[in-house]
């Protein structure tokens, strides 16, 4: 992930934070930037952007499936 896209995937997730949740947020930001190396933080702030609360909310809808996929995958997996 290039440096411009981390950030702007880091203020998208921000936006979607409470005020308490940014606070708790950037406290941690902080505390690792000064523990942990260049690499290792740019690693821990990636791990933050895939999981919540920064990660974007999943849409249960995307992962429907339709009455005639489940057809197809219960014979599929069905006994012969």
């Amino acid at each position: 992930m290039r440096r411009v896209d981390l950030v702007q995937a880091t203020m998208a997730g921000w936006t979607r934070l409470t005020p308490s949740q940014r606070e708790r947020f950037f406290q941690a930001g902080l505390k690792a930037a000064l523990r942990l190396d260049r690499l290792e933080f740019h690693a821990w702030l990636l791990r933050r952007l895939k999981n919540p609360p920064l990660a974007a909310p999943i849409d249960p809808a995307r992962f429907s499936i339709s009455d005639a996929d489940l057809a197809i995958l219960l014979r599929s997996t069905a006994p012969r």
